[in-house]
C-alpha cells in the first residue's frame, strides 16, 4: 500500500522531525519522499513528515448575505447565504485571509491545515470558499459565471468588504494580510492589484501557493488526464466512474467524512498501489466532480438552458440523478466553448475566444507582480498543473522571491512540516530590507483592452463592485460604533449613486456606439422563472444523448419515493443547521476535551452490546470473541467504559445492527428511505433499528430503571444523540453540490452492502 511504504520509507531516514513549525528549519530538513508527481497530489504528506498542528482551534463559521434581493431557485435554497469562518486570537493580531482552491470550500481539509497553522503562529485567521464552490457561486458570484479571474477577484474583495464590516468590533487587527492556494493563489494576486487601487485592505504581504500561470492551461491538464487515462477513452467513463466510486464507498465503510470536493474522493485509491496513469485518471475524476456541481449550480442559477431545460422549474423534491449523469459527462472545455465563452462574447461581441483566454492568466498581471515586492510564491517544480516552460516564467517574474521545492506534486506538500514552516515564516517575519524599502508599485489593473475591448467599455469589467461598497475603516473598533456605521452607510448610498451613474452613462454609449442591446442588467445573474408556464426550451446538453433508459449506472438506488425522501432530507439539514448543531456547539464549548472523550467511551462501550447480540445472531464467531473481549476490557480496566482500552490493545471497535443480521439471511434492503433526523436508511434498516431500540429498552433502560423515570431516561438519551452527533464530522450541504443527495444514498447504500458482506 502507498501510505505504508512511504511511512517504511521515511522510518529509515535518520530523525530530522521537529515537533512544530515554529522551529526554524534548514533545506536540507525538506524529506519529501521521491514520489512520481501523481502520487503526490493523491497522497500528500505521509504522517510522520506533517507539521505538529493543534488538534481544536477556536473555529467560528459565519454568514453572510451578499445579495439581499437575490431571488434563488427552490433546488439551490441551501445558498442563500455565503459561509466562511474566523478564527480569532484573544490579543491584537495581524488578520490573514486565505482564499480556498478550486471547487473547495472555507472549511476544505486543506484550508483547516492553513488554518491551523496560523492560529498556532499568533494570527487572526478568515477562510473564504472559492469562487468556483457551489456556495459562493449562489451566494456570492455578481454574475453566477464563474471562472472569470477578474470578475470573480472582484466578487471576492466584495465579500472581503462585507465580512470585515461583520468582525472589526470583535478583534483587534494590526495589518492586514493575503494567501491561497491553487486558484484561490492566482485570485489572490488579483484581489492584491485590487486592493493596491481601492486601498480598503492595504496588504502588507501575499503569498501565492502553487497558483497556475494560465486557467485555461491548468483545467485542460486536469481534463486530460481523465480523457488520456480512462481504458477505452471517454465513451467508457460511466464504467470507470462506477469503479471509482465502487472504490470510494469501501472508504466510506471505514466511517471517514464524506466529501465531494476531491479530498475524500482520493482516499478510495490510497491504498491500492495505482500506476501513474490511473493516479491521473483519479485527480481527473476529482476535477469532474468539482467541475459537475460548478457548472451545472452555474446553469440552474442563470437560467442558461444548458443542462436543465431552460425555463424548467426544478423544485426541492424533483430528482436530479440524471441532471448529475450529464453534468459528469461535461469537461471544463465543454463549459469554457458553449457556456462560459458565450456569456461573455454576448456582453462584449467583439470579443475573440483566445481573448477571453488570455485574460485567464497571471500574465496580465506581470508588471505588477515583478515590481510588487510583497508578493511572495510557492511552487513544486513537479506541479501537475503546470505546462512546459510556465515554472521557469513564474521564477523569472518572481525572481528572489519564488520559492521552488523540487517535489510535492500540486499541494501535495502543503502540510509537509518544512512547507508549512516557510509559509508561516513567510508571514511571521518582516521582508528581507532590500524589498521593504521599494513601494507598491502602483500599476493599473489589468483592463478588457489588454485582451482586445474597446477603451469605451473597459470599466464595465474593470469598475468597483456596485454593491456594498464600504469606505476604509479603522483597524481598532471605534468607542462610537453608531457613528462610525451612520457615516458609512452615508458613504456607501454616496458612493453606490455615484456608481450607478457612472455605469448608466457608460452603458448608454455602449449602446449608442456598438448598436447593442442595453446591457442594463447584462452580467447580473438572471432572476429564474417563477412560473411553471413559462416557455421550456431545451437544454444544449439533452438527457437523452447521454442516459439511456436501457443503461444502469452504478449510482441508480431503489428510491421510489423520492420525493418524500429529499423533502425529508431538506428538513434534516435545516434541523441539524438550527437546532441540533447549535445544542451540539454549545456542549462542546461548555464541556472540557477530557470529559467529552470519557463521555464518547461510556456510549461506545454500550453501543458494544449491540455489536454483540447482532454478530451472535450472525454467527460471526471471531466478531463476537472480539466484540465481548473488548466489552469486558473496557468494562473492567476502562473502569465502566470511559477510557478504551481495547483499541490500542489491537481489538477495534466492529459495529454490527440487526439491519444487518437481517441482510446476512438473504433479506433486501427494500425501497431507500430517509428517516426525520436519524437520515438514510432502507426499509430493511428501519425495521432493524426499531428492533435494536426495543432490545436497548430491556438490556439498558430496565437495569439502569431509566425506564418508569422521565427525568432520567430523557436526559441520558439527550446527551447519547448529542454525543453521537458530536464525533459525526458531517455537515449537511458542506460542499454545496446540488448532487449530494444522490452521492449520499449511493454511499449509503453501498455502505450496507460491504457490511453486509464483511
Amino acid at each position: 500500500m502507498y501510505t505504508r511504504v512511504l511511512l517504511l520509507f521515511m522510518l529509515s531516514l535518520p530523525s530530522l522531525f521537529v515537533s512544530t513549525i515554529h522551529a526554524q528549519e534548514q533545506e536540507t530538513s525538506y524529506d519529501y519522499p521521491d514520489v512520481s508527481p501523481y502520487a503526490a497530489t493523491v497522497i500528500g504528506t505521509p504522517t510522520a513528515l506533517k507539521a505538529d498542528l493543534p488538534k481544536h482551534i477556536p473555529v467560528e463559521d459565519r454568514e453572510l448575505t451578499v445579495f439581499p434581493d437575490r431571488t434563488l431557485p427552490d433546488i439551490l435554497w441551501y445558498g442563500e447565504k455565503m459561509r466562511y469562518s474566523l478564527v480569532a486570537q484573544e490579543k491584537a493580531a495581524p488578520l490573514i485571509f486565505v482564499i480556498a482552491g478550486t471547487g473547495a470550500g472555507y472549511n476544505s481539509e486543506k484550508m483547516q491545515v492553513l488554518q491551523r497553522a496560523f492560529f498556532q503562529a499568533g494570527f487572526h485567521v478568515l477562510s473564504l470558499s472559492s469562487p468556483t464552490h457551489p456556495d459562493f457561486i449562489v451566494s456570492a458570484s455578481r454574475t453566477g459565471i464563474p471562472g472569470h479571474l477578474l470578475e470573480d477577484s472582484q466578487d471576492l474583495y466584495r465579500v472581503m468588504r462585507l465580512a470585515w464590516l461583520d468582525i472589526q468590533t470583535e478583534i483587534e487587527v494590526t495589518e492586514f494580510y493575503l494567501t491561497g492556494y491553487s486558484l484561490g493563489a492566482a485570485q489572490a494576486a488579483f484581489v492584491s492589484q485590487l486592493d493596491g487601487e481601492q486601498g480598503d485592505f492595504h496588504f502588507t504581504k501575499v503569498l501565492l501557493i502553487n497558483p497556475p500561470v494560465s486557467l485555461y492551461t491548468s483545467t485542460s491538464i486536469l481534463d486530460d488526464m481523465l480523457a488520456d487515462n480512462i481504458p477505452g477513452g471517454t465513451d467508457q467513463f460511466p464504467d470507470f466512474f462506477d469503479k471509482v466510486f465502487h472504490a470510494f464507498s469501501e472508504e466510506y465503510r471505514h466511517g471517514e467524512f464524506v466529501s465531494f470536493s476531491g479530498d475524500f474522493l482520493y482516499s478510495a485509491y490510497k491504498n491500492r498501489q495505482p500506476s501513474d496513469g490511473v493516479l491521473a485518471a483519479l485527480i481527473g475524476t476529482s476535477f469532474r466532480l468539482s467541475s459537475a456541481n460548478m457548472i451545472f449550480t452555474a446553469d440552474v442559477l442563470t437560467n442558461s438552458g444548458y443542462i436543465k431545460p431552460k425555463n424548467l422549474v426544478l423544485s426541492a423534491t424533483d430528482s436530479m440523478t440524471d441532471y448529475f449523469k450529464v453534468s459528469n459527462r461535461v469537461t471544463f472545455l465543454d463549459y469554457f466553448r458553449e457556456m462560459f465563452y458565450p456569456f461573455f462574447q454576448s456582453r462584449y461581441p467583439w470579443m475573440t475566444e483566445q481573448g477571453l483566454i488570455a485574460s485567464l492568466s497571471l500574465a496580465t498581471l506581470e508588471e505588477y507582480l515583478r515590481h510588487t515586492p510583497k508578493i511572495g510564491l510557492l511552487h513544486n517544480a513537479d506541479d501537475i498543473i503546470l505546462a512546459p516552460g510556465e515554472l521557469d516564467y513564474l521564477k523569472t517574474v518572481f525572481g528572489p522571491r519564488a520559492k521552488i521545492y523540487p517535489r510535492g506534486g500540486h499541494c501535495g506538500n502543503l502540510d509537509h512540516r518544512t512547507t508549512l514552516s516557510f509559509i508561516v515564516n513567510f508571514f511571521r517575519n518582516p521582508l528581507p530590507a532590500n524589498m521593504a524599502q521599494h513601494p507598491e508599485a502602483m500599476l493599473p489593473m489589468p483592463t478588457p483592452m489588454a485582451v482586445g475591448y474597446p477603451t469605451h467599455l473597459a470599466t464595465r469589467l474593470n469598475e468597483p463592485p456596485s454593491s456594498h461598497m464600504l469606505k476604509r475603516i479603522s483597524y481598532r473598533p471605534s468607542l462610537d460604533f453608531q457613528s462610525q456605521l451612520d457615516q458609512q452607510i452615508q458613504d456607501l448610498e454616496r458612493r453606490l449613486q455615484e456608481s450607478h451613474a457612472y455605469l448608466r452613462t457608460a452603458q448608454a454609449r455602449a449602446t449608442a456606439s456598438e448598436n447593442i442591446p442595453d446591457p442594463a442588467h447584462q452580467g447580473e445573474a438572471p432572476t429564474p422563472p417563477d412560473a411553471e408556464d413559462e416557455m421550456i426550451e431545451p437544454a444544449k446538453r439533452s438527457l437523452k444523448d447521454i442516459v439511456h433508459s436501457n443503461t444502469r449506472y452504478l449510482v441508480d438506488v431503489y428510491d421510489p419515493i423520492e420525493g418524500f425522501n429529499r423533502g425529508m432530507y431538506k428538513f434534516n439539514a435545516q434541523f441539524d443547521e438550527y437546532i441540533f448543531l447549535p445544542v451540539v456547539e454549545g456542549y462542546e464549548a461548555v464541556m472540557p476535551d477530557f470529559f467529552e472523550d470519557r463521555i464518547s467511551n461510556f456510549f461506545s462501550n454500550i453501543a458494544d452490546i449491540r455489536n454483540l447480540f447482532n454478530a451472535m445472531l450472525q454467527l460471526k464467531g471471531e466478531a463476537t470473541l472480539n466484540t465481548l473481549g473488548r466489552f469486558l476490557i473496557n468494562c473492567t480496566f476502562g473502569l465502566g467504559g470511559f477510557f478504551d482500552h481495547a483499541t490500542p490493545l489491537g481489538i477495534p471497535q466492529q459495529t454490527e445492527d440487526f439491519g444487518q443480521t437481517l441482510g446476512h439471511y438473504g433479506l433486501n434492503p427494500g425501497a431507500y428511505f430517509v428517516l426525520p433526523i436519524f437520515g438514510p436508511s432502507s426499509m430493511r434498516d428501519t425495521a432493524g433499528l426499531l428492533t435494536d431500540s426495543a432490545a436497548r429498552f430491556f438490556y439498558l433502560y430496565t437495569p439502569l430503571h431509566l425506564n418508569n423515570h422521565l427525568e432520567r431516561s430523557f436526559p441520558f438519551s439527550v446527551t447519547w444523540g448529542v454525543d453521537t452527533r458530536h464525533r459525526l464530522s458531517f455537515r449537511y450541504y458542506q460542499t454545496g453540490s446540488p448532487f449530494e443527495y444522490d452521492l449520499i444514498r449511493f454511499l449509503y447504500t453501498k455502505y450496507r452492502e460491504l457490511e453486509i458482506a464483511k
